[in-house]
């Protein structure tokens, strides 16, 4: 049976989360310390909560998104990390973002990228959580 289009653009949301999430968590966890100090000096409250969190949330939604298991739980959790994240970035719009989504590079000139990427990553996550992609059985 052919697969409809949300269904195919919800099951490639899925690998580009678990990707993104996956690499975020691995960039966080490997130099905690670094990501804890600059959550701290952002002056983000409960920061030292959050960086204990997060990296772990991070990289577990990450797994059950690539191996499949609890997919809309795992995406559902992730759009309220993301539209927290877009809030603060729109509520600190400007300041230097934490480059710690990936492996911390260059950050990008264009001071309208980390609520875009946000944006585009919240959608993906809302779609994944919404759309069914596999059959339930009829009860």
């Amino acid at each position: 049976m052919p697969r409809s289009p949300s269904v195919i653009l919800a099951v490639t949301c899925r690998y580009v989360l678990a990707a993104v999430f996956l690499a975020a968590a691995v960039t966080k966890i490997t130099d905690l310390a670094g990501f804890t100090n600059r959550l701290v000096w952002s002056e983000l409250p409960f920061a030292r909560i959050v960086a204990a969190v997060v990296p772990w949330l991070e990289l577990t939604c990450g797994l059950c998104l690539a191996l499949g298991w609890a997919v809309r739980e795992a995406a559902a959790i992730l759009a309220v990390l993301l539209a927290a994240l877009l809030v603060y970035a729109l509520a600190h719009f400007g300041q230097s973002d934490c480059r710690c989504f990936f492996f911390p590079t260059r950050e990008p000139r264009w001071t309208w990228w980390t609520p875009t990427r946000n944006t585009i990553l919240l959608a993906c996550a809302v779609c994944v959580s919404l759309v069914r992609t596999r059959h339930s059985p009829k009860a």
